[in-house]
């Protein structure tokens, strides 16, 4: 005990966050869980190298590629970078805590990040917000260090940590939106944002960004319109306060209630505070900017709960600071022990079926099963006569079925559209040339959009995949023979297909 007590307190926590990776790398090789549709999609990005795809920028299908070339293909070396860079994203989190404040508050931040319900959970899935958050960490950690003592290698991490961040998601603008916060009302932040290290870090962002943002302008600003598109305020109904409502508790769920309940107290009391120091003002310039635009798209349309994902690596440092600026050390631990038992729960969720079914969480692992069995079936019947393509609708079902339906010898093509929607109608578009013998693969009962467009169509399967004891996903499987009516076929202009 004695010796334990004299370990320094970075090593002890690199201990723990190594026995966390491995336990949740543990809980992916175990998990009988399928790869959720976006989750393949990233998958099939990868095996085609490139600066930008429809819908998100390169740096997920980077880092798929790169385990994958290490480890193979299957489920686990898809997902195997979660657990790692929320590992090392815990440790940035130490780092930048106690340089902004003590090693204390470093220590209990790091705890905090590694054990939230968010951090439990996105490790168990591969997606955008994991080299999000890894490179948002690596940013507040150099402008920690850029605020304590400016030098040129920091400025130039900040940099390439801002660049590198927006080629993971464009939700690292944020950040800049954070620090123009933070900084520019004082006379000390803009005398370091508008010197020599601030133009080394404009410098190094910009060339970390540059070859996606060309990406974008060869390619019509795909992503960008993507990206905007999701904001959704065409929809019918707008001003929704039940969103809203939903969209806040989720944030509470991310964080842990806990923790959320010190979040408020802070608030509350920090401003009259004489201790409020300017690493508070910098944290929340960082959080609450991100969960009140977010919070207002919920209320306005709509808002998945992981787009306020970024606000979630400064709060737990805040969450730490107040907390033991207001002695609340027993709440702090008591929120510890509390999001460990949900990190417990979640593994127990993706390895045991048994488990799910008894707390009655089926609906929650629904679109991560079954893609296996029903990709097998897909890519049976497929060869089992002279189609020419595979062909599917619906842009989950694709990502899916390029995982899933394996092996295969025939093209697999998205049903074309005037103006493409996703990657897959823009890059795997069906060609007319392609459409002579065509396996048809959709879930809609009523498909006559596509199906009329051909000379004949046959429906010759219906697979039945069961989910579990309620639910059950249905495919209908056509022959579809050309030649297509070139009246109800789409006119479109597709880049040469990547399979």
């Amino acid at each position: 005990m004695q010796r334990l007590s004299n370990t320094p307190p970075l090593l002890l926590l690199a201990l723990f966050v190594a026995v966390l990776i491995a336990l949740r790398i543990g809980v992916l090789i175990a998990t009988p869980l399928n790869l959720g549709p976006d989750e393949a999609q990233y998958w099939s990005w990868s095996l085609t190298p490139a600066f930008g795809y429809f819908s998100k920028p390169p740096m997920i299908a980077w880092l798929i590629g790169a385990s994958t070339a290490i480890c193979g293909e299957g489920e686990a070396c898809i997902r195997i970078t979660a657990p790692l860079m929320h590992g090392a994203t815990a440790l940035f989190v130490f780092f930048a805590a106690r340089t902004l404040y003590d090693e204390r508050i470093g220590m209990w931040s790091a705890l905090a990040y590694a054990l939230m319900p968010g951090t439990s959970f996105s490790s168990l899935l591969i997606t955008t917000d994991v080299p999000l958050m890894f490179f948002w960490a690596l940013a507040l950690l150099a402008l920690a260090e850029l605020r304590h003592k400016p030098n040129t290698a920091w400025s130039i991490v900040f940099g390439l940590a801002i660049g590198l961040g927006l080629l993971s998601k464009y939700a690292m603008l944020y950040f800049v939106l954070g620090v123009a916060l933070a900084l520019v009302p004082a006379v000390e932040g803009r005398s370091l944002l508008f010197s020599r290290w601030g133009l080394f870090a404009l410098l190094a962002a910009s060339a970390a960004f540059a070859p996606n943002a060309v990406w974008n302008a060869m390619h019509g600003f795909e992503t960008v319109g993507h990206t905007a598109s999701n904001a959704n305020w065409g929809a019918a109904r707008l001003f929704n306060i039940d969103k809203l409502g939903e969209f806040v508790a989720a944030q509470v769920g991310i964080i842990g209630p806990l923790a959320a309940g010190i979040v408020v107290w802070g608030l509350i009391r920090g401003w009259r505070d004489a201790r409020w120091s300017s690493a508070d003002t910098l944290l929340l310039s960082l959080s609450l900017p991100v969960l009140a635009i977010i919070a207002t798209q919920a209320f306005i349309s709509r808002a998945n709960a992981n787009w306020a994902a970024p606000a979630f690596l400064a709060l737990p440092i805040l969450v730490t600071a107040w907390g033991l600026r207001y002695r609340l050390d027993r709440i702090l631990a008591a929120n510890l022990a509390l999001n460990a038992a949900v990190a417990i729960f979640l593994a127990a969720l993706a390895v045991s079926p048994a488990f799910v079914a008894a707390v009655g969480q089926e609906n929650s692992v629904k679109r991560l099963r079954g893609w296996n069995e029903a990709g097998r079936s897909i890519a049976s019947v497929a060869m089992s006569a002279p189609f020419t393509a595979i062909l599917s609708d619906d842009r989950e079902d694709m990502g899916s079925l390029y995982y899933y339906a394996r092996p295969r010898t025939r093209p697999l093509r998205m049903w074309p559209k005037q103006n493409a929607g996703n990657e897959y109608e823009s890059s795997h578009a069906l060609h007319p040339d392609e459409a002579s013998n065509v396996l048809f693969v959709t879930r809609r009962a009523d498909a006559s959009d596509v199906t009329r467009a051909f000379a004949s169509s046959e429906r010759i399967a219906t697979l039945e995949t069961r989910l579990d004891s309620k639910r059950k996903r249905v495919f209908y499987l056509y022959a579809l023979k050309g030649p297509v009516d070139s009246t109800l076929f789409p006119t479109f202009f597709n880049r040469p297909s990547t399979e």
